[in-house]
């Protein structure tokens, strides 16, 4: 049986979907109170097997395939797509071995995110 561990709620996107906005919209992102970007908002469930998402698909990543977890902004998620170019808060990203690439801002507020305890939860999980 599943132990849940922890639960939140996901501003989340892939790689693919990404490289695919439309970057004309992207200074928005930083000057305005607009949540990061994101293409998908789900609930999301941290169990001892594998990180679950609620929305009007589910998704489900094992953490066995996790090959990266990162936070931080690289050269797809920049600084621009985010509230004050990312002083409060920086993406959550995590690499499976399938070479998906997810970014994540859990329980994202005007004041940041969970994202760091979820990076430890997750970190202690695999490790």
């Amino acid at each position: 049986m599943k132990k849940l561990l922890l639960t939140g709620t996901a501003l989340w996107c892939s790689r693919d979907e990404l490289i695919r906005r439309n970057r004309n919209n992207d200074i928005v992102f930083s000057v305005t109170g607009m949540m990061p970007f994101h293409r998908h908002r789900a609930t999301v469930m941290l169990t001892d097997n594998d990180i679950e998402l609620a929305d009007n698909e589910a998704y489900l990543i094992p953490l066995g395939i996790i090959t990266q977890l990162y936070i931080g902004f690289d050269e797809y998620y920049t600084r621009v797509l985010v509230k004050n170019l990312g002083l409060f808060t920086q993406p959550l990203r995590i690499t499976t071995s399938d070479e998906t690439v997810w970014y994540f801002f859990i329980d994202c507020s005007f004041w940041g995110s969970c994202n760091k305890i979820w990076f430890e939860q997750i970190k202690n999980l695999i490790v």
